[in-house]
């Protein structure tokens, strides 16, 4: 996401549409807010500690991070505009400002449906979470020693993600510990609190995702020619040489690689640079070998001298994780719309009319 952010942002082209977009989204969302405003009242009350100033608190941190973003998309948009120069705000800009405003979501996330409407205690609370947090943090250090190259900052995340995990875990054993069939208490959750616990899941492995990816990608532009062989992560690629084929509106030279690992070849990647015939703009179609642990990438740049080509080649560990995250976490926000009670009400208000 912010890889997109920075690359909108340094494009002006783009940028009369991003304000549009914008005017469009935040707009719409003040004017429905303004037209319900009359029906919208509170008149219950809560203590400072509870689930309600938990909830104030996560929206707060989220609008102050989506403003972080915006700004981010915007300046470089503005300081063109003004001084017609360019500037760049990319990574350090996000990773410095944006990440550490979503780690207390992570953790909030954990702490909030375990913490009661109204009124709650800090004690009681630490009661429900000891266990899961020396879990958490012998995760991480576990971790860190286990696998021997992670920094410390993968292994807090690691850690976040166990608590993330098990306080969902935990929260979900609450709802049916007292009931003698545990089975038939599980079918007793409504879908709406299923929902927001598969999102928290999916936020997790999100989050872990993006730290995996983040950390420990490889990505290598090197030359190449037949029979060369280049190492990346535990992988050998070895390029076997170029040929030119033909597709249904291009002409390509595809690349061939071996990839092998402990000895052993695996898989084939089959990189392609096409020159579409009636556009006659030159196309790169990278070679792609997914999994849920790691994607490996092989990418063709210009031919060279010798036979020699460009190659792009990309290590991402963990980044199918990202998309997995993604899809959880819109799966339980419709289930929680499934919800049972909101067609109900839904209904209820129907027949009253």
């Amino acid at each position: 996401m912010l890889t997109s952010v920075h690359a909108f942002a340094t494009d002006p082209a783009r940028g009369v549409f991003i304000l549009i977009f914008l005017c469009i989204v935040i707009g719409g969302s003040l004017l429905l807010y303004a037209i319900r405003a009359t029906n919208i009242t509170s008149i219950g009350k809560f203590n400072l500690f509870s689930r309600e100033t938990l909830l104030l608190l996560n929206n707060i941190i989220l609008v102050v991070a989506c403003a972080t973003v915006l700004f981010g998309t915007l300046y470089p948009l503005l300081y063109d505009a003004l001084y017609n120069e360019k500037l760049s705000v990319g990574p350090p800009y996000f990773n410095t400002v944006f990440v550490p405003l979503m780690i207390p979501i992570l953790i909030l996330s954990a702490i909030g449906p375990l913490t009661r409407w109204k009124r709650d205690t800090a004690a009681r609370l630490s009661r429900e979470l000891t266990g899961v947090l020396i879990l958490s943090v012998m995760a991480g250090v576990i971790f860190y020693f286990w696998l021997g190259d992670i920094s410390w900052a993968v292994a807090a995340m690691i850690a976040i993600f166990t608590w993330m995990i098990t306080a969902t875990l935990l929260n979900i054993y609450k709802q049916v510990r007292n009931k003698s069939n545990k089975l038939a208490g599980l079918k007793t959750i409504s879908r709406s609190y299923y929902g927001m616990s598969i999102a928290h899941v999916g936020l997790a492995v999100f989050a872990l995702g993006v730290t995996f990816t983040s950390s420990y990608s490889i990505e290598h532009d090197i030359r190449m020619k037949p029979g060369d062989t280049h190492q990346l992560a535990d992988y050998s690629l070895q390029f076997k040489g170029a040929k030119e084929v033909k597709g249904p509106n291009y002409q390509a030279q595809e690349g061939y690689f071996e990839v092998s690992r402990d000895g052993q070849i695996f898989t084939e990647l089959k990189p392609q640079k096409r020159l579409y015939i009636v556009q006659r703009s030159p196309m790169t179609e990278a070679a792609i070998d997914a999994g849920l642990m790691r994607d490996l990438f092989v990418a063709m740049g210009e031919p060279l001298d010798n036979g020699e080509w460009s190659m792009r080649l990309q290590y991402k560990p963990l980044i199918r994780w990202i998309w997995l995250g993604t899809l959880i976490m819109a799966f339980g926000g419709i289930l929680a719309l499934t919800d049972r009670r909101y067609r109900i009400k839904k209904q209820s208000q129907a027949s009253h009319a």
